[in-house]
């Protein structure tokens, strides 16, 4: 009796959950670990604001005393605001601790002991931006830090520079700007002695005061310059350009205030300084420097739109 042969049984293998499951809860662990680390930078955070509190309200007294610096309260707004600009990219960014921040934090604390016991609230001051720094490269990593460091390093910007320093060069500042001022209202036709920062024209003399100067205002500049170039995606360099194009901007904007306020007690007389372009100096300098900003974009748009095409 021929038999015949039963067919091999086809076994087909079906992947089981296993690993599906193995990714879902490798993912879910890493969000755990990421998490964790947010939290203790949070913590970390909180501590470093408890440690410089008393550099903190120093820093908020020099804001209130002193007009050129009142500045500094805007720049932890700004600092914040451009956090939140990135938060797509901070949430993206894999979350490795980093051994290179701790050295970073050892330094900042190093600065802030040095500069509180030897008197120099410079070097305490400057090291809070530097700890922070350090805290997020040491529990978040390089990826994270990346991302961060524009807005850590814009609260530079809330510093108020050493007092000796910001004299020197305020005075030095008052002697150009008499010297810009007078040479142009010698070309405008009127007739002007310089003497240091004193004006003397046939009707009455002008004095360059440290109001007059925009050396204290320098910082707030460079911080006006640096939170425009980050307003929108643009090269590298045009933000740098930027940042560094507002301080010289704003002092030309200043000598032009200063040339129109001369022109004004020239011919109208005292009532030129009772006016809102001299009275509300600093104000007139920071919205002629954002024109000047707007402008030098726009051509540097175009220069890089050229050269790109």
């Amino acid at each position: 009796m021929n038999g015949v042969a039963a067919p091999d049984k086809v076994v087909n293998h079906i992947p089981g959950p296993e690993p599906v499951l193995e990714k879902v809860e490798v993912r879910a662990l890493r969000h755990a670990q990421s998490r964790l680390h947010w939290i203790a930078l949070g913590i970390a955070a909180a501590a470093v604001l408890v440690l410089y509190a008393t550099v903190i309200v120093g820093m908020a007294s020099d804001w209130i005393e002193f007009p050129s610096l009142s500045h500094g309260f805007a720049v932890p707004l700004i600092s914040a605001y451009l956090l939140w600009n990135r938060r797509h990219l901070l949430a993206e960014a894999p979350v490795e601790s980093s051994w290179f921040g701790l050295p970073l934090v050892v330094l900042a604390l190093g600065m802030l002991v040095i500069g509180s016991l030897g008197g120099e609230s410079f070097v305490a001051r400057l090291s809070l931006p530097l700890a922070l720094l350090g805290a997020v490269l040491f529990l978040l990593g390089t990826q994270v830090a990346r991302h961060a460091w524009v807005a850590i390093a814009y609260l530079a910007f809330m510093i108020p520079l050493p007092y000796l320093t910001l004299k020197v060069l305020t005075y030095q500042s008052r002697l150009f700007d008499a010297g810009l001022t007078a040479t142009a209202l010698g070309w405008l036709g009127v007739p002007v002695l310089r003497d240091g920062v004193m004006l003397q024209l046939p009707n009455m003399t002008l004095e360059v005061a440290d109001e007059c100067s925009s050396v204290p205002a320098i910082v707030a500049l460079l911080a006006l310059g640096a939170a425009y170039s980050q307003l929108q995606a643009r090269p590298t360099w045009m933000r740098a350009v930027l940042t560094l194009a507002a301080a010289p901007l704003g002092l030309l904007s200043n000598i032009v205030r200063l040339i129109l306020t001369s022109l004004g007690a020239y011919y109208l007389g005292p009532i030129a300084l009772n006016n809102v372009i001299h009275k509300f100096n600093g104000t007139t300098v920071f919205l002629a420097t954002v024109v000047l900003l707007v402008v030098l974009d726009a051509l540097l748009t175009r220069i890089w739109r050229r050269a790109s095409s």
